[in-house]
């Protein structure tokens, strides 16, 4: 029990060492996580959108288009 008791001190002392941002800063870091998030989400669903207009392609007849062009 006593190293329960040890290590939650010692927790408790290394949290208090953490420096928070304070202000402006701290609201620039959230745009920016923000602004991150909302991009690679953008970024996926046109990859998805993209992917899936590629499996609606029918090539079987385009490329039989193209042997009836020669």
């Amino acid at each position: 029990m006593t190293k329960v008791k040890e290590f939650f001190s010692d927790m408790k002392a290394e949290a208090k060492r953490i420096r928070w941002c304070k202000g402006k800063a701290l609201w620039k870091n959230v745009l920016v996580t923000l602004l991150t998030i909302i991009f690679f989400a953008l970024f996926f669903m046109a990859i998805q959108y993209i992917i899936v207009l590629i499996k609606m392609i029918d090539f079987k007849s385009i490329i039989n288009t193209i042997k009836d062009w020669f």
